[in-house]
């Protein structure tokens, strides 16, 4: 299964980008959100350049990872990176025709479960709950 698709992934001008350890933090200034990608979908992520179809994008991922990452896992990367909005939206779908993110895993196969991507979405407070000013009243109990 192969796909001629060359994803890019979100303008980096507005995304903030932090490495804690094994995971990568997103940070999107535009629309105020945040995610933390593990380590096999923030691979995927920097690797989507706009040039790289998902073949190319799954053997530099492997070779990154020193791992055995497939193009089954990448497009369950892409489809996960897509519904975040973290890859730009003019792709309109990642996965083929028909198939699930379960089928996909499926055929990726046992041996890929521990590079399985992760897109989680991290709750932002907004600017101002961190700027340590507070604007409501408050009322104090005895």
């Amino acid at each position: 299964m192969t796909s001629s698709i060359r994803p890019r992934s979100i303008n980096l001008e507005r995304t903030s980008v932090q490495v804690i350890g094994e995971e990568t933090l997103l940070y999107d200034e535009l629309n105020h959100k945040a995610w933390c990608l593990n380590r096999s979908s923030a691979c995927v992520w920097r690797l989507c350049d706009g040039q790289k179809t998902v073949s190319q994008i799954a053997v530099a991922a492997a070779t990154e990872l020193d791992a055995p990452m497939t193009a089954e896992i990448v497009m369950v990367a892409l489809d996960e990176l897509r519904e975040k909005n973290l890859i730009e939206p003019d792709i309109a779908t990642i996965l083929p025709e028909g198939v699930t993110r379960r089928e996909l895993i499926g055929r990726a196969g046992l041996a890929a479960a521990a590079l399985l991507p992760v897109v989680a979405s991290v709750l932002a407070p907004p600017a101002h709950a961190q700027s340590g000013t507070f604007t409501g009243s408050a009322r104090h109990r005895r």
